[in-house]
């Protein structure tokens, strides 16, 4: 084989489209652990561009061998577990919380978590090997599939849409505000396109080529620059704020220290009283808690009574368990629910359950497979309770309403993640919020990447909705965030006299919603599967010139 177009690419291609065996799936996937520097905190979206040209090129290579179909899911594969590994290994944080009871599954979020994922990319690029070719073609079949691997990713068995490509752009800035177009599934799709395109610099056909082979890279760049200057134009106004004022509050309590011998550490409650306390009211403040705030069901007489008792005239919304009792016995929900200082004579305000529940964690194996109440007999003793039990998915998204507070679309962490959430909540209602409150946990993420990636992607829903965003999470980023997802204001640390807990307090106006972005209306939603059937016209088009 011998490489083609930019003199200097072309040993590095050669070198690359040659190798095989171990050395292939071990180059792949230092490729797709490269890759994740992409994301957040760091948003080298540059990583990308080496990464998927990288892989492009490899599989040039598999492509040639008797048995590709093989060697590309093989490459596929590797690239997409190094990524996940490092995107995902702080999943890993949850089993070290008690150690001693479950660091033995630590190859649950280490080894099995990436290596699925992975199954899905690797089968994508394996049916893409069908359509190669030495030509610019390729690049298309690339993002054909990778793209539609993505939002089967997204989808199958509930989803994990974490670290999309299209997140790898600072929410906020120019570039992420093509995700107002056609949300963040279509903005992957083009930045698979424009990372990629320097791949077809070199080939394996005839130098006579050239025009054709820059053609891409030079059409990336002009997609670039065009979508910077429409985005930063976009995003360059000041927020316009409203009357309504937020306070955001978090106690910081470590997730080791939450619960005592299984029970609601006490001591958590009485820190978000001493906080409505010394925290200055003005009558109508919204005060928005984390999920699951105090560890308790606070909907409950005994939580309830004093919270009530110390809002006077502000209005509380806070993440909490919920228990409804019915005629088969209890269930329980992971719920948001609107306070006020009625609310412990007359119930909550406004209530919302949380609908998409975490895999697992919040949802039995046998709500997610087949026979999944089965298997979850073969899982090691300290995981069939959680296998098997869990929390009860809520009716659906849906528009929260509460006295004296403005109509707003509730999320519960890992909800957050989903471009359809807040659609198909105003959908439901017949109208537009004004605005979405994100409740979350992120004690369970670590302190390395996990919060900051779960904020970074939050901020996308924002950008989708021109709704503002309010998020609180519990030893996370809390802030209030305008409808460009540019964020308008955050926490501040708080000195705390108990070790390790790290309050956090802010205080911010609502920004006021902005015109219904583009990728609301029936155009946008068709947006993505509409670029999905260019991507085939232009491969099969290429192919044949």
């Amino acid at each position: 084989m011998q490489s083609q177009g930019v003199p200097l690419l072309g040993p590095l291609h050669e070198s690359l489209a040659r190798m095989t065996g171990m050395k292939a799936l071990g180059f792949s996937a230092l490729l797709g652990a490269f890759a994740a520097l992409a994301f957040a905190p760091f948003h080298l979206t540059a990583a990308l561009v080496v990464s998927f040209t990288g892989l492009i090129w490899m599989i040039d290579g598999a492509r040639g061998q008797k048995r590709w179909g093989k060697a590309i899911f093989a490459r596929g594969w590797g690239f997409g577990f190094g990524f996940f590994l490092v995107s995902l290994h702080w999943t890993a944080q949850a089993f070290l919380v008690e150690p001693e009871k479950h660091a033995i599954f630590l190859w649950m979020p280490l080894l099995l978590l990436p290596g699925g994922l992975a199954l899905i990319w690797g089968a994508a690029l394996a049916m893409a090997g069908a359509f190669w070719s030495a030509s610019p073609a390729r690049l298309f079949c690339f993002c054909l599939f990778f793209s539609m691997a993505e939002f089967a990713r997204g989808t199958l068995f509930g989803g994990f849409p974490w670290n999309l490509a299209g997140t790898s752009w600072v929410a906020g800035g120019a570039i992420s505000q093509a995700a107002s177009l056609g949300g963040v599934y279509w903005l992957t799709a083009m930045t698979v396109l424009v990372c990629a395109a320097p791949a077809t610099l070199v080939d394996t056909r005839p130098e006579r080529a050239m025009v054709l082979r820059f053609a891409p890279s030079i059409a990336a760049v002009i997609a670039v620059a065009s979508v910077w200057g429409w985005g930063g134009q976009r995003a360059s106004a000041p927020p316009e704020m409203t009357e309504t004022q937020i306070v955001l509050m978090d106690v910081g309590v470590p997730q080791t220290e939450k619960f005592i011998d299984g029970r609601a550490n006490p001591a958590v409650l009485r820190r978000y009283l001493q906080f409505l306390n010394d925290v200055p009211g003005r009558p109508g403040d919204l005060i928005v808690w984390p999920e699951g705030a105090v560890g308790s069901v606070l909907l409950e007489a005994r939580q309830l009574e004093p919270v009530a008792a110390y809002l006077g005239e502000r209005t509380l919304i806070s993440g909490s368990a919920r228990r409804k009792t019915g005629p088969d016995g209890a269930a329980w929900f992971n719920s948001l629910a609107v306070v006020n200082a009625e609310s412990a004579r007359t119930g909550a305000v406004g209530v919302y359950d949380k609908h998409r529940l975490v895999p697992v964690g919040e949802l039995p194996v046998s709500q997610i497979l087949p026979f999944g109440e089965a298997i979850s007999a073969w899982l090691p003793g300290a995981l069939q309770q959680l296998a098997r039990s869990g929390f009860t998915p809520g009716p659906g998204p849906s528009v929260v309403y509460g006295q004296d507070v403005p109509p707003f679309i509730a999320m519960i962490c890992y909800e957050a993640l989903y471009p359809s959430v807040a659609r198909q909540a105003q959908t439901a209602a017949g109208h537009r919020a004004d605005w979405i409150v994100i409740v979350s946990n992120d004690g369970w993420f670590g302190s390395v990447v996990g919060p900051d990636q779960h904020y970074a992607q939050n901020r996308y829903r924002a950008i989708e909705t021109g709704l503002p965003i309010v998020r609180v999470a519990a030893r996370g980023t809390s802030a209030v965030i305008d409808g460009f997802g540019r964020e308008v204001a955050r926490t501040s640390g708080l000195r705390e006299d108990l070790p390790g807990w790290r309050g956090q307090i802010g205080r911010s106006a609502l920004p006021a919603k902005v015109q219904q972005p583009f990728f609301l209306s029936r155009g946008g939603q068709i947006l993505f599967p509409f670029t999905l059937v260019l991507f085939s016209v232009f491969a099969f088009l290429v192919w044949r010139r």
